[in-house]
């Protein structure tokens, strides 16, 4: 599919890798609305205040695209949040409020705005030459293959997520949608500013090559190549420079 002229919504687009790829998307010539919960939109763009966790802030955000652009063509589905915690220790049980917030921004919230967006791109009308309707890309991570102590409630949001990419892309074939999904390793964003150098070093020397934290234009540039390629479909693609971390850190120790 080709962005231009499209209408594109990216969820959690006000910031890290979200506003990376809006911003490329609007570069390429797609009509962009960001989904966040605050923040400014980049560059200008277009923005509506949403609350992913709730169906009816999630219906009324798309509803305002669609009565501002008619359709929606590609979705990425980005938004989300960090978190760590055990399970349980010998004080006691995890903070299970803690998990249950991470599994409904990371995974229903994701759930829900494919749901929304997913019914409205089944009226578009076919484009290109293979008659596609709509692009939808789930922000998945390094985690969905395998999470380090600590990350049980981010490792099943995102895990469950990229597992659903394959299901909601069969689901919506037959409306001619592609579901993809992106699977970032460490990336250099505002999510993961605050963690000393040290911790970063201990991540990242785990990688293959190269040995540095991913950028945001990386992702966009990815998200790109996705949307423009149509035999991309049901899949997820590691963009983690072939790292496969450990199963603790000094970090995760405390």
């Amino acid at each position: 599919m080709d962005p231009a002229g499209k209408v594109a919504v990216v969820t959690g687009g006000n910031s890290g890798l979200g506003e990376a790829a809006a911003l490329r998307l609007a570069a390429v010539g797609a009509m962009v609305v960001t989904l966040d919960r605050d923040g400014n939109a980049p560059g200008g763009l277009k923005t509506i205040t949403c609350d992913v966790t709730s169906e009816a802030s999630v219906s009324d955000a798309v509803e305002q695209v669609i009565d501002r652009y008619g359709r929606i063509d590609i979705l990425l589905n980005n938004a989300g949040i960090g978190g760590i915690g055990p399970i349980a220790t010998a004080d006691g049980p995890g903070d299970l409020a803690s998990f249950r917030q991470i599994i409904e921004v990371n995974l229903l919230g994701a759930a829900t705005v494919a749901a929304k967006v997913g019914h409205r791109m089944t009226t578009n009308e076919p484009s290109g030459p293979d008659g596609e309707r709509g692009v939808i890309i789930n922000t998945c991570s390094i985690a969905s293959f395998g999470g380090q102590e600590g990350m049980g409630a981010y490792t099943a949001a995102k895990s469950a997520l990229a597992a659903l990419t394959l299901v909601w892309a069969r689901d919506l074939s037959q409306y001619n949608i592609r579901v993809m999904g992106i699977a970032p390793g460490f990336m250099a964003t505002p999510m993961v500013s605050f963690l000393p150098d040290s911790f970063v070093d201990e991540l990242l020397k785990d990688a293959e090559f190269p040995k540095r934290a991913g950028r945001a234009d990386e992702f966009a540039e990815l998200a790109e190549f996705i949307i423009r390629t149509p035999l991309m479909n049901g899949d997820v693609i590691r963009l983690d420079a072939g790292t496969r971390p450990p199963a603790r850190t000094q970090w995760s120790q405390g």
